[in-house]
Parts: C-alpha cells; structure tokens; sequence
C-alpha cells in the first residue's frame, strides 16, 4: 500500500540581516579594514623588495661559464675510472683521448690507460666511458653522472 504524500510545507520567508541602522558606522569600518589590506600589500612589496635586491646586489662568485670543454669531461673520466682499476701504478693516455658530444649534457670520451704490475708485466687497457652533466661546476665529480663504461683489454 502506498503512504499519502506528506503535506506541502507552509512557506516561510527567510530572514535577512536587517539594514545598518548607522551608515556613517559601516563606512568607516569598511574604510579602515581597506587601510589595513593596503598597508599589508605595501609592507608585502616592501619584503619583495628587499629581498630582490639582497640577490641582485649579493657579490657572490658563481657564474656559468657554459658547458664543460673536453679537457675537463676528461679529467672528471678519469676520478670515475681510477676506482674500478686494481693496480696502483696506472698512467693514463692523456694526449691520445678521443671526445664527442651526443647532446647538450652527454660526453663520450675513449682512450686509454698502461697498468704496470709488480713483476713487470705491461698492461694496456682501452675504454669508453659516457658521462651525463648535471650543471653547475664541470671540475666537481658531485654534478657528472656516469651512464655506461665498457673497458675491454
């Protein structure tokens, strides 16, 4: 069985907030709450300021001089190569490398290192090792990634 439909609600008016009774009131409310959101975007273009100008006119030291030449994606090769050698008298070819660029970041360097063991035994060992730059300074091994190294005998 079906239930009868509930009864339609009386209508009811809703309440508004009543007129202010004092205008002269409400404007100088109004007018002293948008004092103090001018103030307060002042004071923030102030900080703004002050901060930019701290780094604009900071004397710091660092520059970018661009991206690293050969000279110095070798050498930074090398730090990355001298751990995984188990001889400790290795003498790098250091004027027979070969050097290319893939992209902007990505250095591919071959060459060469003679490991001379102690019962004299001379060995020569060719690599190709390919390095990511990261930015920052190009002499510090921290901002060099090593992405492949093949050393064959």
């Amino acid at each position: 069985m079906r239930s009868a439909p509930p009864p339609p609600r009386p209508y009811v008016r809703r309440r508004e907030a009543p007129p202010s009774r004092d205008y002269l009131k409400d404007k100088k409310v109004k007018k002293k709450t948008a004092k103090k959101a001018a103030w307060l975007i002042v004071l923030a273009f102030v900080v703004f300021g002050v901060f930019l100008a701290k780094f604009a006119l900071s004397d710091s030291n660092v520059s970018f001089d661009g991206l690293p030449d050969s000279d110095t994606a070798y050498g930074i090769a090398r730090q990355f190569i001298q751990p995984t050698i188990r001889a400790t008298n290795v003498r790098f070819s250091d004027d027979r490398y070969k050097f290319a660029k893939q992209s902007d970041s990505i250095y591919v360097i071959k060459s060469s290192y003679n490991t001379k063991y102690d019962d004299g035994e001379n060995l020569t060992t060719n690599f190709t090792i390919t390095l990511k730059y990261r930015g920052g300074m190009g002499t510090k091994i921290g901002n060099w990634n090593m992405v492949s190294l093949d050393q064959d005998n």
